[in-house]
C-alpha cells in the first residue's frame, strides 16, 4: 500500500516537472523565435543615444547686407527623461542651478517621456559657473546632459525689436499643432514679429547623430550622424542706419519732453519707400531687448513686462490708435477740393475763431491767421478754415474720402496685431455709442479730432498717396527670402494696396500746401537753411487728458519723392514742438546730411 501511494506521489511530480520544462521551453521559444527581434530592438535602443543637433535659424539681414539677427554658440542643461534616475535629488539641484521652479523641471521631464532618450533642453545660454556645477556633480546627475547649441542673437539689443519679434520656448498649445513638423516639447518658436511670421521658414532641419553609450551612459562609439540645414534667411527692406538713427532720436526727444514737463509716454517713427512700400524703419519706444528670451525668460521678468506702464512690448507704430490731428487735414482737403465745395481760388478769412449754431469753436491762432486761400490754410493749419470746410462736406463724405485713403482699414504689412483704426459715420454713433451724431461733431472731426483714430503707419501711408498723386504701395518688411548658401529662394514684389483717383489738380494744391508747411508754415522754423526739398504736414492731436500728442509726417524730395514718414510722440505738446524736429532729423540721415543741431520750435500746430 505504501509503495503504491510513493510511486503515485513520484509520478505526480514528474508530471509536474515536466510541465513546467514545457512550459520554460516554449516561453523560451516564443521569446526566441518570435519576440526576439522585438527585444533586440528595445535593447539596441537603450545603448544606443540620439543626440539631436539644432539647426540654426535663418539671419536677418537689412537692405545692405548688414547682419541685424543671426545666432551665436551656446550651451544648455538638458535632460535625457530615460536616464534620469535620481530626480528625487537631481531636480530640486537644476532649480538652484537653472533658476526654474521645481514644478517646471519635472513638467519638462513628464512631457519628454514620450520620447525617452531625445533631451529635454531646461535652460539655454547657461553660463560657465552653471556648467562647471553639473559637471562637478555628474556623478549623481544621471541623464543630466551640457549641449552646445545655437542661439538666437540680435546684433543690436533692442533696435527695430518691435519688427523682428523675439523666440520662446513652445506652449503646449503649439506643440499640438507643431509636432507633426518635428518641433519637440523644449524647442523654441516665433512668438512675436518676424519670428512668428516667417517660422516655417526661419527654422531649419534638425540633425544628430546616434552615439553608443555602456551602462554608465558614457559615450563610447558613434553609430551615425545626420548635419543640421540652416534655416532661409530673410533680406529685409530695412536700413539700418536710418532704422538706428530713428530710434536714437525718438528716445531722446521722450526724455527732452519729459524734462520740460510733458507725460511723453512713447512714440513711433515711420519710413516707407514711396516707390515699393519697403519700410526703411519702423521704430516704437520705448522698446525691448529680444536677447533676454533666448535662454527662456523666467516667469518674474515676463510678468515685470507686461506691467510696465509705458508697455514696451507693444508695437506702437502699428498696433497703437491716436487722433490723426491736423495731419487729416490733407484728406479733408483733397476731399472739399474734389468734390467742389472749394476752389484753389476762393479766399477764407481765419479770425481765430469759428461760430456755428451759436457754440464758438477756437483755432490754434487767438489772433486769427487773416486771409487764406486753400494752400494758405494747410500751410499754416488754419483750423477755422477747415471747420468749414467739414462743415460742407458732411460727417458721411468726409468719412468715405478717409476711407478711399485707407483709414480704417490694415495694410497688411506682415506683422502680427496691426489696427485698423476708426473712420466715424452718422450710422457708426448710432451703432456704437446709442445716440445720434451732432455738427459740432462733423467740424472737429475735419481737423482730425473726435472719433477718428489712426496709426502712425497709416499716417506714412497718406503722405505716400500724396507723393505718389493716389497710388498706395502695400507697405513690406521683406525684399527677398534666400537659402544658406545664398541663393534666391523668393522675392517679395512690389504690390498696389490702393489708387485715390483725384483730378491732377487737386493733387497739386495739396502739395504746394504741404511745401508752404516747410517754407512758411507751421514747420518753417524747424527747417531753416535745410538743402533739400520737403512737403509735412504738423498735427496736435488732444488726446482728452490735458495732454496732446505731436505729429508730423510727409514726403522727400518734393521734386521727385523717394520716401514717406511719418512721427508721433505721445503726450508731448504741440506738432511743432517734438514730432518736427524728429522729422528733420529724418531727412538728414536719409540723404547723409550733417546734423543741423537742435532745431528751434516751429510754429504751434
Amino acid at each position: 500500500m505504501w509503495d503504491l501511494e510513493k510511486s503515485w506521489r513520484i509520478s505526480v511530480l514528474l508530471v509536474i516537472a515536466f510541465s513546467v520544462m514545457v512550459l520554460l521551453i516554449t516561453r523560451l521559444v516564443w521569446i526566441q523565435l518570435l519576440e526576439g527581434p522585438q527585444y533586440k530592438k528595445i535593447a539596441e535602443a537603450n545603448r544606443i543615444r540620439k543626440l539631436y543637433q539644432q539647426a540654426p535659424r535663418g539671419t536677418f539681414y537689412d537692405r545692405n547686407g548688414a547682419v541685424l539677427v543671426g545666432n551665436r554658440p551656446s550651451f544648455a542643461i538638458s535632460v535625457i527623461p530615460a536616464e534620469y534616475a535620481n530626480a528625487q535629488a537631481a531636480t530640486p539641484f537644476l532649480a538652484q542651478v537653472t533658476g526654474m521652479t521645481e514644478g517646471d523641471i519635472a513638467q519638462l521631464v513628464e512631457q519628454g517621456q514620450a520620447f525617452l532618450y531625445t533631451p529635454v533642453r531646461l535652460k539655454r545660454d547657461v553660463d560657465q559657473v552653471a556648467i562647471s556645477q553639473i559637471e562637478e556633480n555628474k556623478a549623481w546627475l544621471p541623464g543630466v546632459i551640457i549641449e552646445a547649441i545655437p542661439v538666437r542673437y540680435y546684433v543690436y539689443g533692442d533696435m527695430a525689436a518691435h519688427v523682428f519679434g523675439y523666440i520662446g520656448r513652445i506652449s503646449e498649445e503649439e506643440y499640438n499643432t507643431a509636432s507633426q513638423r518635428g518641433y519637440a516639447m523644449s524647442d523654441m518658436i516665433g512668438k512675436a514679429g518676424l519670428e512668428h511670421v516667417w517660422e516655417k521658414e526661419l527654422r531649419g532641419v534638425d540633425g544628430g547623430r546616434e552615439v553608443e553609450v555602456n551602462a554608465l551612459g558614457e559615450e563610447v562609439a558613434s553609430a551615425g550622424e545626420k548635419t543640421a540645414i540652416a534655416g532661409n534667411s530673410l533680406v529685409l527692406t530695412l536700413d539700418a542706419n536710418l532704422q538706428k538713427a530713428a530710434e536714437e532720436a525718438l528716445k531722446e526727444q521722450i526724455s527732452v519732453s519729459r524734462s520740460s514737463g510733458m507725460p511723453a509716454k512713447g512714440g513711433a517713427i515711420v519710413v516707407l519707400d514711396v516707390k515699393t512700400g519697403g519700410v526703411l524703419a519702423l521704430a516704437s519706444s520705448p522698446s525691448f531687448n529680444p536677447n533676454a528670451f533666448v535662454g527662456g525668460i523666467t516667469s518674474r521678468e515676463w510678468e515685470n513686462l507686461l506691467k510696465n506702464p509705458d508697455k514696451p512690448l507693444g508695437n506702437r507704430a502699428i498696433q497703437n490708435m491716436y487722433p490723426p490731428g491736423s495731419v487729416f487735414k490733407v484728406i479733408t482737403a483733397s476731399a472739399a477740393l474734389e468734390t467742389g465745395v472749394t476752389t484753389p481760388e476762393e479766399i477764407f478769412r481765419d479770425n481765430g475763431y469759428y461760430v456755428l449754431s451759436g457754440w464758438t469753436f477756437y483755432g490754434w491762432e487767438p489772433k486769427g491767421l487773416g486771409k487764406l486761400n486753400i494752400v494758405d490754410a494747410i500751410a499754416m493749419s488754419s483750423d477755422p478754415v477747415f471747420y468749414e470746410l467739414g462743415r460742407r462736406l458732411g460727417t458721411d463724405r468726409l468719412a468715405s474720402y478717409a476711407l478711399t485713403f485707407g483709414l480704417g482699414s490694415v495694410s497688411g504689412i506682415g506683422l502680427p496685431g496691426e489696427e485698423a483704426g476708426v473712420v466715424p459715420t452718422e450710422a457708426w454713433k448710432e451703432a456704437t455709442y446709442g445716440e445720434p451724431w451732432y455738427p459740432g461733431e462733423t467740424i472737429i472731426a475735419a481737423i482730425g479730432q473726435g472719433y477718428y483714430l489712426v496709426t502712425p503707419l497709416q499716417q506714412a501711408l497718406t503722405m505716400m498717396a500724396v507723393a505718389n498723386g493716389g497710388i498706395i504701395y502695400k507697405p513690406i518688411l521683406v525684399d527677398k527670402v534666400i537659402n544658406p548658401q545664398g541663393a534666391l529662394v523668393t522675392k517679395i514684389s512690389p504690390s498696389i494696396l490702393r489708387t485715390i483717383y483725384l483730378r491732377p489738380e487737386v493733387w497739386d494744391e495739396v502739395r504746394r500746401g504741404m511745401t508752404g508747411v516747410i517754407r512758411k508754415g507751421t514747420a518753417a522754423i524747424a527747417f531753416q537753411g535745410f538743402t533739400k526739398t520737403v512737403a509735412g504736414k504738423t498735427g496736435s492731436a488732444e488726446t482728452g487728458r490735458d495732454t496732446v500728442h505731436s505729429w508730423f509726417a510727409g514726403y522727400a524730395p518734393v521734386e521727385n519723392p523717394e520716401i514717406a514718414f511719418a512721427v508721433l510722440v505721445e503726450d508731448a505738446g504741440e506738432g511743432a514742438m517734438a514730432a518736427v524736429p524728429l522729422g528733420r532729423k529724418i531727412v538728414e540721415v536719409y540723404y547723409g546730411l550733417p546734423a543741423a543741431g537742435k532745431a528751434p520750435a516751429a510754429r504751434s500746430d
